[in-house]
């Protein structure tokens, strides 16, 4: 391997999933992976899914719930809807 950081994993790189309501945003670089987002929502992060985040699964604020749980911080999400 040359060490190359992959796209994905570098620092500024986020993905954003999105309603009228709530926008969630994933940093691949911070996730931990310890799956607290699939075992409190599994209705909305799949990671055997694509997209992996399905924001209109559930109400704003389970996902709001949810991502408040994620202890490394590569979830967030901000309300769209004031």
């Amino acid at each position: 391997m040359d060490g190359a950081v992959p796209a994905r994993m570098q620092d500024g790189v986020a993905r954003s999933y999105r309603t009228e309501l709530i926008e969630v945003t994933w940093a691949p670089r911070l996730c931990i992976h310890a799956g607290e987002c699939f075992r409190n929502s599994p209705e909305v992060f799949d990671p055997g899914a694509r997209p992996w985040v399905r924001p209109d699964a559930a109400s704003p604020e389970e996902i709001e719930d949810t991502v408040q749980l994620c202890p490394s911080g590569a979830l967030e999400f901000r309300r769209l809807n004031g």
